[in-house]
């Protein structure tokens, strides 16, 4: 296993994202969901595969690393089956863990996707990523959705180590919503707020949640 796979599959899962979520925000809109919410989470789940592509382009590509051969075309299906030997014989390489995350991740396979961060956890137990991921894949395990337990004590975890962790300050706050915690949802929000294109889609659908989070902190405070 090379890093010509890890460049290739994340190419492979950035597409299938893309192809995947733009029909579901589609859909969202048509019945009258939050446009804002959709689109932050398209941008989200977009932006987490190409940025491990991004890691390895910066390490190399198969026409600087001598003796590597170009990645054979596979589907998801072989390309899981094939990470999953690299990890068993590599149990330590946390961001083979981290691909096979988010690829379980955008199989809607959440508790294969929260085992696979899991094991990145173990491999790097401080890294931001991993924690934000397994923290979104056991709200996905739940029925309920909520964010809490070991899932808020790692989103927590990578905020303090990383106060830029946008992912990480995004679902804190859902945490903190569906808690009715709604000033600290609104105060992480306002956190986020400075770091992302004030004229983007995603800044516009964190102002909605920010607004929200306000509108309900003043309902509770005048009962």
């Amino acid at each position: 296993m090379t890093y010509a796979f890890y460049l290739a599959a994340g190419a492979m899962l950035a597409l299938a994202l893309a192809l995947l979520l733009v029909p579901i925000v589609r859909h969202g809109r048509r019945h009258g969901r939050s446009r804002g919410v959709f689109v932050l989470l398209l941008a989200i789940a977009i932006v987490v595969p190409l940025a491990s592509v991004g890691l390895y382009a910066l390490v190399g590509t198969p026409s600087t690393l001598g003796g590597v051969e170009p990645a054979k075309e596979m589907d998801v299906g072989e390309a899981i089956t094939a990470l999953r030997a690299r990890l068993k014989e590599h149990p330590d390489d946390a961001q083979g863990w981290l691909l096979l995350g988010q690829t379980f991740t955008m199989l809607k396979q959440p508790a294969d996707a929260r085992d696979a961060f899991d094991g990145a956890l173990k491999a790097d137990p401080t890294n931001g990523a991993a924690m934000v991921g397994w923290a979104e894949a056991d709200s996905l395990i739940r029925d309920d959705h909520r964010i809490e337990g070991r899932a808020l004590d790692l989103l927590q975890a990578a905020v303090a180590a990383n106060p830029q962790n946008q992912r990480a300050l995004w679902l804190l706050g859902i945490s903190q919503f569906q808690h009715e915690k709604y000033v600290e949802a609104s105060a992480t929000w306002k956190t986020l707020q400075p770091m992302l294109d004030p004229d983007s889609n995603v800044a516009h659908a964190v102002a909605e949640q920010i607004a929200q989070a306000d509108k309900r902190a003043a309902a509770g405070a005048g009962k």
